[in-house]
């Protein structure tokens, strides 16, 4: 029984570390943040376009306002060869919502070339670095249809994590953490309570068969009794364990902020067009059904 307690000790250690990393105390970050474009990449539906993860940084925020545009129109240089002279970008409103595409023309080896891209969400935060260093950490996250390809971008829903919802999926251990998308605490405490529930259910087992040889008085009653007793701590101890991983699980699912996330759904069978505009980008989008 000392080795469970042993690993259960060891493992408890290991969660608590777990459980302070920079992922379980800066929760406040959106989930593709934290998760990257491959995990986004993964919840398209269409697949006339790619998501992409844009991180700048810079003390000045007025700049980076200013500059928001430049790794985007840096992708899209990159990718195709495009010349820097010949890019231009314009905006294309949607007619039925608020949505703004933006139309990125460009000339490269091959003639002429169009991408399509839709800013999805943005996030961003002052940090604040040892030795007197600081800046803001600027985020975009943009859909980016591919060369010379009229998109129909998925629906985008950015939806903010709910702490009531959070609390009651926590009934199970871990899957509040999860759905408020702290991936790594939602498994190290999932992971410490399934072990935690082994070892009491493996203890209490060892301490019926050891208890019944002691009570049924078999040769050494005394040794069989003393086992039957450390058998019944360790259950206890490995239960008590349980019992606070748990509570501490809900009050964490409860309290703590948990970073939003975006949802990807299917365009409800709408087909994007674009029809001339008066507008001053000069093209507007509109969705036929």
């Amino acid at each position: 029984m000392s080795k469970i307690l042993k690993a259960a000790g060891m493992l408890a250690l290991t969660c608590a570390c777990l459980f302070l990393t920079p992922e379980a105390v800066a929760a406040v970050k959106p989930q593709w943040v934290r998760q990257g474009e491959e995990v986004m990449n993964r919840k398209r539906i269409g697949e006339n376009y790619t998501f992409k993860v844009f991180h700048t940084w810079n003390a000045d925020m007025n700049l980076l306002q200013e500059t928001r545009f430049d790794p985007l129109m840096t992708y899209v240089r990159e990718k195709y060869g495009a010349d820097p002279q010949s890019m231009t970008m314009d905006t294309l409103e949607s007619v039925e919502t608020d949505d703004v595409t933006y139309r990125i023309s460009f000339k490269d080896a091959s003639g002429t070339g169009v991408v399509y891209a839709k800013k999805v969400d943005e996030y961003c935060y002052f940090e604040d670095f040892e030795a007197n260093e600081f800046g803001f950490e600027y985020y975009q996250l943009f859909a980016v249809s591919e060369k010379n390809i009229l998109p129909v971008f998925d629906k985008f829903v950015i939806v903010e994590n709910s702490n009531p919802t959070a609390t009651a999926l926590s009934i199970i251990p871990g899957v509040g953490q999860l759905y408020k998308g702290e991936t790594l605490k939602g498994c190290g405490i999932l992971g410490t309570e399934a072990f935690l529930t082994a070892g009491a259910l493996v203890s209490h087992k060892y301490y019926k068969k050891y208890q019944k040889n002691a009570d049924n008085g078999v040769p050494f009653a005394d040794s069989w009794q003393s086992k039957a007793t450390s058998c019944k701590v360790a259950r206890n101890i490995l239960a008590g364990a349980f019992a606070g991983v748990w509570i501490y699980n809900i009050l964490d699912a409860a309290v703590l902020p948990g970073g939003s996330r975006v949802l990807v759904k299917r365009p409800d069978g709408q087909n994007l067009t674009i029809s001339p505009s008066t507008s001053s980008a000069g093209l507007a989008l509109t969705y036929r059904f």
